[in-house]
């Protein structure tokens, strides 16, 4: 849990009405706002920061048996990590941000969804548990990861923990469950925590 989590977290992160209205009005289905910036940003990186001379010099030696891609895979690799990271923060901050007004309506949907959310050790097979060994020195960040990884090699380990899923589940949009999530992430006690797993972020209670 982050220093001060008996405090309300106010981002610097605001936009006029009419924009939310504009960007909401752009999502695709199932998206929300945080994906629209996110694939927004991916764009802008792909449209500027390809490099030509690269692409050029691999065009002109197509001819040739053997090229040399590691210059190339080098900056892929850098890339990809710069839109990670990029990925991470918008992701974090949630584009959304309620008004004062709407904060206590934000309040009582976190604590709506707080029993919904996946939880450890109660939403883990025992047999999934014993293998696990516990938290140890993993950060919750990097449990979350290695819970959610299992779930491709564990049949019978189903966890969820992501906004899209929650959304359906109580028929709220899913960019104020994400800003409920968030809430109880950065301004609670109760121990929620988060992780990004092939662009979804998941919530669970370690």
């Amino acid at each position: 849990m982050p220093d001060g989590a008996h405090k309300k977290v106010k981002l610097n992160v605001r936009v006029t009405s009419s924009k939310k209205e504009e960007w909401l009005d752009s999502l695709n289905d199932d998206e929300n706002l945080s994906s629209l910036v996110r694939r927004a940003v991916d764009k802008e990186i792909n449209d500027e920061y390809i490099p030509k001379k690269a692409i050029n010099n691999l065009s002109g030696n197509t001819g040739q048996a053997d090229v040399d891609l590691s210059p190339l895979l080098d900056q892929i690799d850098d890339l990809q990590r710069s839109v990670t990271s990029v990925e991470n923060k918008i992701d974090t901050i949630s584009v959304t941000q309620a008004d004062e007004g709407e904060d206590e309506d934000i309040e009582e949907l976190a604590m709506d969804l707080l029993p919904r959310l996946p939880t450890y050790p109660n939403d883990i097979p025992n047999d999934v548990l014993e293998g696990m060994g516990g938290i140890g020195e993993r950060s919750p960040r990097e449990f979350i990861l290695y819970i959610m990884e299992a779930r491709q090699e564990i049949s019978h380990l189903s966890i969820d923990g992501s906004a899209q899923r929650l959304s359906s589940e109580i028929r709220e949009p899913t960019y104020l469950v994400k800003e409920a999530l968030c809430y109880l992430e950065n301004s609670t006690t109760e121990n929620v925590h988060s992780a990004i797993i092939d662009g979804t972020r998941h919530w669970m209670r370690l």
